[in-house]
């Protein structure tokens, strides 16, 4: 494996992925296989799963980019109502693409209008909260035949404790490092809502099933001809976060 801190050095936050260089399945299966195999989990529950939209959902991922929306115009069209309103916010999105694709000035309609983008890449992980905490495989073995899951751990005490998050979090940073590795990017987004007059059944889907969503996270190759957006937050200080006792 190349040197961890070189890789990690790569990621950054990508708002524009390539169209034309579309990774094959495969590649994205051995990343996902890697942090399976590697990753460790409390007590082996598995209490997040992983929805994974490649690039046949193109169309779906534009409505989920669209829920993206941020500023002032999210907070109008996160309370959306009308059929008007979801093809204001149509109209506002395509604009801005078509702004960026021609690397023409944003137009005054889009003072102050962003969207996170990234969630159009070729493959799309949703990470959501898995209301069965024990899976088929463990309940065919004879640990759990005898007994002795429920034995071993408190199935309300790790949700309550969020631990799917936490587990949803060390999950990607782990599938972030091995798509490095393999030459791709990935970039993370939680700046998203849920409206049922946006028509996105990535979300639908997810939010039907357990109305929770840890965030999503793109998977392809960058555009270098496209601006990416960057935060703009300066980074604490080591000394701020981290406290020797």
């Amino acid at each position: 494996m190349k040197d961890l801190q070189e890789l990690l050095k790569k990621r950054t936050n990508i708002t524009f992925f390539r169209e034309d260089k579309i990774p094959d399945k495969k590649t994205i299966e051995d990343v996902l296989e890697k942090t399976h195999n590697l990753m460790p989990h409390k007590n082996n529950l598995w209490n997040y799963e992983i929805e994974v939209y490649g690039p046949e959902h193109n169309e779906e991922k534009k409505y989920v980019a669209m829920s993206t929306v941020c500023s002032e115009a999210g907070k109008k069209f996160k309370n959306a109502k009308t059929q008007k309103d979801f093809d204001e916010l149509e109209e506002l999105y395509d604009l801005w693409i078509e702004s960026h694709k021609q690397k023409r000035k944003l137009s005054e309609k889009l003072t102050g209008i962003h969207f996170n983008n990234q969630v159009r890449a070729p493959y799309l992980l949703v990470y959501t909260q898995k209301q069965e905490l024990i899976t088929d495989t463990q309940k065919n073995s004879d640990y759990y035949k005898k007994g002795r899951l429920n034995q071993v751990f408190d199935v309300e005490v790790n949700i309550k404790n969020n631990m799917w998050l936490i587990q949803s979090g060390m999950h990607s940073i782990l599938t972030t490092a091995f798509a490095l590795e393999k030459g791709l990017d990935a970039s993370f987004c939680k700046c998203f809502f849920y409206n049922t007059h946006i028509h996105s059944n990535i979300l639908r889907k997810a939010v039907k099933k357990t109305n929770n969503i840890a965030f999503l996270l793109g998977i392809g190759y960058k555009d270098e001809t496209k601006h990416q957006y960057k935060t703009y937050v300066p980074k604490a200080d080591i000394d701020e976060i981290v406290k020797w006792v």
